[in-house]
């Protein structure tokens, strides 16, 4: 097994522990790969960044519900659930506030995994800045990732509102259910956290094998946690090699690496699958600024 694999297994060995949960990530740290040692307080801090701005949206709905009722003691929650739909969802701003927070955890992210993946490939090739390709994946994941969780905590409001109608319930009991929602409890940002790191490491991995000239194809691994029911399509997937930036066809879907934001949940969800370098040693042997100038040559493309 080349430095690169063993390095890469570690990684992903390490991330999919995070995003299970059990344990603080600060603790399951690999001891071999010191320059990991950032990545838990990035995680950390993302969680609590998220944690804040769902208490704030939390806040901003149970407010505007206690003064909606303050002006009418005969409020009914028909006209509760209309205003909600017709004004607060369109006011929430959580959508646009997360987005920048994502942004800046994915970008540090992957800059950081990057970088410990292309020194373990080629040391005569050292990670320097991410390409235009990722910093855009970046923008547009982050803005889809809290659209992503706005839309699904709107629609959990909507059906705890409609449940608390049918139920013929009180305005105090309906105000409960919103209180008492999941969408807005430190378990969501703990969850959210810990998967995508998940995505950043993807991101990071294809980074890595593009900008690393020796690096001229990626093999898919198939793995997952002791829980996980394996999927016959992601087993079938194990030894399938492409090259650094065409895409595996998956269950008839297609993506650059496992748990691509473009495929679709059945195959990003609780997926442990990882991919692999497929290294020309040829290349390996070239000198430093032979490679150096190939590197630059790919940039230039990922950048246009």
């Amino acid at each position: 097994m080349s430095n690169a694999d063993k390095l890469l297994k570690s990684i992903d060995t390490f991330i999919r522990k995070a995003e299970e949960g059990k344990e603080d990530i600060a603790d399951i740290l690999p001891d071999d790969i010191p320059e990991l040692s950032k990545i838990p307080e990035l995680v950390e801090g993302f969680e609590k960044l998220t944690a804040k701005l769902l208490r704030q949206q939390r806040k901003f709905f149970l407010d505007a519900f206690q003064t909606f009722v303050s002006k009418d003691d005969q409020i009914t929650l028909g006209a509760m659930l209309n205003y909600f739909q017709s004004n607060l969802f369109a006011a929430d701003e959580f959508a646009a506030l997360y987005g920048v927070e994502a942004a800046t955890f994915l970008t540090l992210t992957t800059e950081g995994l990057a970088k410990v993946i292309m020194e373990s490939i080629d040391e005569d090739v050292p990670f320097q800045t991410l390409s235009k390709r990722t910093t855009n994946w970046v923008e547009s994941w982050s803005t889809e990732l809290g659209e992503i969780m706005q839309l699904n905590t709107h629609k959990a409001i909507e059906s705890e509102l409609i449940a608390a109608i049918q139920n013929g319930e009180s305005i105090q009991q309906a105000e409960l259910r919103l209180k008492d929602l999941p969408e807005f409890d430190r378990k969501r940002a703990r969850a959210t956290a810990r998967t995508e790191i998940l995505a950043a490491s993807s991101q990071a991995n294809w980074e890595s094998f593009m900008q690393s000239p020796a690096v001229e194809g990626k093999k898919w691994k198939h793995s997952g946690s002791k829980k996980s029911v394996p999927r016959p399509s992601h087993v079938a997937m194990d030894g399938e090699v492409v090259g650094v930036d065409e895409l595996f066809l998956v269950d008839g879907e297609f993506g650059m690496y496992p748990r691509d934001t473009t495929f679709s949940a059945k195959n990003r969800v609780n997926c442990g699958c990882v991919i692999g370098p497929v290294v020309n040693q040829d290349i390996i042997r070239l000198s430093p600024e032979e490679k150096e100038e190939i590197r630059q040559q790919v940039l230039a493309e990922m950048n246009e």
